[in-house]
């Protein structure tokens, strides 16, 4: 599978999985997510994916210190409607980092383990996501703004070839490298972080 090098220098999200642990699925559960796990969910790379990694990584590390994140033990609540915008994008990308899952997700065992209902949308909060620990009652609220990192010019008129389905090969291509240069820069610009990534 080929990819964007830059993939590999995103630092990776550690969790600990107790029932990842419990099934032997991961030995200690410990699971360690990489950006192109998040990528293989969403099935592409775009600012929207970035966000959502960032907010997890962000929001996290508020919520945990250095403790490692305890999977399926974190609420996710999506300020818009799951219909609206990228919020199911960026809630099931969300989800995947914290385990959290919506209605269908699973029901536990013996009363624990659950990940149901822990993923929901349409919410009151301030944010536009809220990560909330279920041991503790602990939260964080953020809200992310790629507009920090804008777009290269050129891709509004390659986009539009590519629409109309009059891009040459290259163009595509050149749309591709310049669509992952501006995810590039989000994700590896730290001294950006704080004025893309509002935390509250």
């Amino acid at each position: 599978m080929r990819y964007p090098d830059f993939f590999d220098d995103v630092e990776p999200i550690d969790t600990y999985d107790p029932l990842a642990e419990t099934l032997g699925a991961v030995r200690s559960g410990l699971i360690s997510y990489n950006y192109l796990d998040m990528v293989k969910l969403a099935g592409h790379s775009c600012p929207t994916v970035a966000g959502a990694w960032l907010m997890s990584k962000i929001g996290l590390k508020k919520l945990y210190g250095d403790e490692l994140p305890v999977r399926g033990d974190i609420e996710v609540k999506m300020r818009g409607s799951l219909d609206e915008g990228v919020e199911g994008v960026i809630g099931s990308c969300i989800g995947l980092i914290t385990g959290a899952a919506n209605e269908g997700g699973f029901k536990g065992l013996g009363g624990r383990f659950l990940r149901n209902n822990r993923l929901t949308y349409g919410n009151d909060i301030e944010g536009e996501v809220m990560l909330r620990r279920v041991d503790n009652g602990d939260s964080v609220n953020l809200s992310y703004n790629p507009s920090v990192v804008p777009g290269n010019a050129e891709q509004q008129v390659l986009m539009q070839k590519i629409m109309q389905g009059t891009a040459t090969e290259e163009e595509r291509l050149r749309f591709g490298e310049l669509w992952q240069e501006r995810v590039k820069k989000i994700l590896l610009s730290k001294e950006l972080w704080p004025q893309m990534i509002k935390v509250f």
